[in-house]
């Protein structure tokens, strides 16, 4: 999917930030985030870049954004894939800002609400979680396998929840994202 060079510092995601659109479904075939829905379907989420006009408006610090529509199960993420790189060699992906947007996101088995990265190569992978009460910076290495590609995910997984009418939790069952970088580290 994206053709790239693995200079060493050089940052080897496109649209780091989320400030250009996210390519909702890879339907229109750009290197670019892609959406993926694990569980669940394009209405099951709300889905924001910086792009979009109410999050341009609202002055957000956060670039990229996932949130449940709804209290059943559901599950998301958001992908990129980098090729062309060098078999044996180590990335590491920086995440300047991932966090839960539930203050209840530890609670429960499983969690109530899971925010994290992963990264994946060949049959190996690596993940780091984001939580409520820290928005990072986080980062993870992993070792690029004989494909020479990583692919690169930020995912929300929500279980189900049952909410009082004056409570809706699952409104706030989010994950944000911002300001990523995958580079060789020498």
């Amino acid at each position: 999917m994206l053709l790239c060079g693995s200079a060493s510092g050089q940052n080897l995601l496109q649209n780091p930030g989320f400030e250009d659109p996210i390519d909702p479904e890879g339907s229109n075939g750009t290197t670019n985030w892609t959406i993926v829905y694990a569980y669940g379907n394009a209405e099951d989420f709300s889905v924001d870049d910086l792009s979009s006009t109410d999050r341009a408006a609202a002055g957000s610090s956060f670039g990229g954004h996932i949130r449940a529509r709804h209290g059943w199960f559901a599950h998301a993420y958001l992908k990129q894939v980098v090729t062309n790189l060098t078999e044996g060699a180590t990335y590491t992906l920086t995440c300047g800002k991932m966090q839960s947007g539930f203050k209840y996101t530890d609670e429960g088995d499983p969690p109530n609400l899971s925010v994290y990265a992963s990264l994946i190569s060949g049959s190996s992978s690596n993940a780091v979680h984001g939580y409520s009460t820290n928005s990072g910076p986080y980062s993870l290495s992993i070792t690029c396998s004989a494909s020479q590609q990583i692919e690169v995910q930020l995912h929300v997984s929500k279980k189900f929840m049952t909410e009082g009418i004056e409570d809706v939790k699952y409104l706030k069952c989010s994950g944000r994202f911002d300001n990523f970088s995958l580079t060789n580290t020498p």
